[in-house]
């Protein structure tokens, strides 16, 4: 009993510290708000991206801009202990959870993100270079999901004007309360449902390098210096 509380103390106050800290900032669309309307306007489903060390911030915006607007969200979310507690986050807006990814649980979360975009006419949230890296590496999961249900896929990135980053191997942002976030969205992509293994790697790195020079760009807007790495533990001197 003991442990329940404490999971549900935890997405409390992570569900109030991404609201509190979000409905404190001042959100700025640099690029793509014709995306967003034609989104909105169509009510179509579709295949929202963003690195994961922006899940604090782009989770949030989604939320508002998306999902508390109709559009239903499915978010793909690892089945590792540091994915447990944005998935009950996600469940207490009222959104969907896939939980897997490419090392764990990919094929089960890949049926279940065809099934929200199929069936139940969700748009789906996929970080590909989660859960665990390499940073800024684009995995293949979310073209073969496009492929599969020729969805569009959308890449979404925010970028703070002033945050903390944590010591992790991504260099996880979390804004600073009443800070600038600046947002950017793609012009949407379709696969191609047919497509040999160096076509579709070649798919691969072209998202890749279109997620990252959009990130580049718009963390030079906001004067967010590159992640130098995790810097190691210090060791306890005896």
């Amino acid at each position: 009993m003991l442990q329940t509380f404490g999971k549900w103390l935890l997405t409390t106050l992570l569900k109030w510290g991404m609201e509190f800290i979000y409905m404190t900032c001042r959100v700025r669309v640099v690029e793509g708000t014709a995306v967003r309307a034609d989104i909105l306007a169509r009510r179509r489903g579709v295949i929202f991206l963003f690195w994961h060390n922006r899940i604090f911030m782009a989770s949030a915006f989604l939320k508002r801009v998306f999902f508390d607007k109709g559009i239903h969200l499915t978010v793909l979310i690892s089945q590792s202990s540091d994915g447990e507690a944005i998935a009950n986050v996600v469940k207490r807006w009222g959104g969907d959870v896939a939980r897997g990814s490419s090392s764990r649980g990919g094929k089960e979360a890949l049926t279940m993100v065809s099934h929200a975009l199929l069936r139940r006419k969700s748009s789906v949230v996929i970080t590909p270079d989660g859960p665990r890296g390499p940073l800024y590496v684009f995995q293949s999961g979310a073209l073969v999901a496009s492929q599969l249900t020729q969805t569009e896929l959308v890449s979404v990135c925010v970028a703070p004007k002033r945050f903390w980053r944590l010591n992790s191997w991504d260099g996880f942002l979390i804004p600073k309360p009443f800070t600038t976030l600046l947002v950017s969205l793609e012009e949407p992509v379709v696969e191609a449902r047919k497509q040999s293994e160096e076509e579709r790697e070649g798919r691969r790195q072209f998202h890749e390098k279109r997620m990252r020079a959009q990130r580049e760009h718009l963390d030079a807007m906001a004067g967010v210096s590159e992640f130098a790495g995790k810097k190691p533990s210090k060791k306890k001197v005896p």
